[in-house]
């Protein structure tokens, strides 16, 4: 199992998610941790989630029997469905029983992809506003 920071906020949410859901969320927040190692870990938005030059990237909902990974808009979402079959997608969200169920090495992808689209649209903001 990946480590995180030790933080308070986590080690409460980790405590308040059901034991079925643990292992999995922890592991979940160690690839996003891996995927994106210079991004912020927040939690004011009542979760854990991963934030870059204040851009959102991605962050992840414990819930009794499923885990919900939430992101900004990201176009190449969809386009993951097939390889991902045993996950729900949402708007700008997708939803899993279990880790053990998906293709890891596709979720990691994904989570790639979106960091790398948030990070660029935040870039073409920030050119923006300097023009």
């Amino acid at each position: 199992m990946m480590t995180l920071p030790n933080n308070a906020f986590i080690h409460k949410y980790l405590a308040h998610t059901a034991e079925s859901m643990r292992a999995d969320l922890h592991e979940v927040l160690a690839m996003m941790r891996t995927i994106a190692p210079d991004a912020e870990l927040s939690f004011d938005l009542g979760i854990p989630y991963f934030q870059q030059d204040s851009e959102f990237l991605f962050g992840v909902a414990a819930r009794d029997n499923h885990l919900c990974i939430y992101f900004d808009t990201c176009p190449v979402f969809y386009s993951f469905k097939e390889r991902l079959n045993q996950v729900q997608f949402g708007q700008n969200c997708l939803i899993f029983h279990r880790l053990q169920d998906i293709n890891i090495n596709v979720f990691a992808e994904l989570l790639s992809q979106i960091k790398v689209y948030s990070v660029k649209q935040g870039r073409n903001r920030s050119a923006t506003v300097l023009h």
